[in-house]
């Protein structure tokens, strides 16, 4: 793993970076039957090809294997709620082993024939309007936005609005969609 972790510290592009390790990194968890989902600002960072950036990691998994992986296959650091490679630059989070939506939706990308899972653009979409209209998030309103225009002929508009619906969002999202 020393030479892949070589490998990724000279990836400059930070996107990029982030994508091959989390393809080995899930490699590594589906070994051990479990498969890390990445959610939150990484996910939002992948769907929108770093315009939105997120310096983190955060996946949806078992912390306890993860952690394992990251420690003992990849040499991170435990720091607080973070396990960091210094070398790479790349700082990890597990916040839960729970997805807020569906596994239906997971996106899967694949990279040098190794995947990522990340969350679904919907749920994705439903978690940064929460933000924006909870929080009053300006930047969780623009990526919810963004990500509302950037994919609107892939997204299930039925499966939104029924989220939407569900977690109060309804009027959150038709001023996004301006209407």
């Amino acid at each position: 793993m020393l030479e892949e972790m070589e490998k990724i510290a000279s990836i400059e592009n930070l996107v990029d970076k982030k994508a091959y390790f989390m393809s080995l990194l899930t490699r590594e968890a589906e070994k051990r039957n479990t498969r890390p989902v990445v959610v939150g600002g990484s996910a939002v960072d992948f769907y929108t090809e770093g315009i939105f950036p997120s310096y983190d990691i955060d996946l949806i998994g078992s912390r306890k294997i993860i952690g394992g992986i990251l420690e003992n296959t990849f040499g991170f650091k435990r720091s607080g709620r973070h396990w960091i490679d210094e070398r790479s630059g790349i700082f990890v989070e597990v916040p839960g082993d729970h997805l807020a939506g569906s596994q239906d939706k997971i996106t899967t990308i694949s990279i040098d024939g190794l995947k990522v899972y990340v969350i679904g653009i919907e749920d994705l979409i439903i978690d940064r309007m929460a933000a924006c209209s909870e929080w009053k998030s300006d930047t969780d309103c623009k990526q919810a936005y963004y990500m509302l225009k950037y994919y609107q002929n892939r997204i299930d508009f039925k499966y939104l609005n029924e989220k939407a619906k569900q977690e109060g969002l309804l009027s959150v999202m038709k001023k996004l969609r301006g209407g």
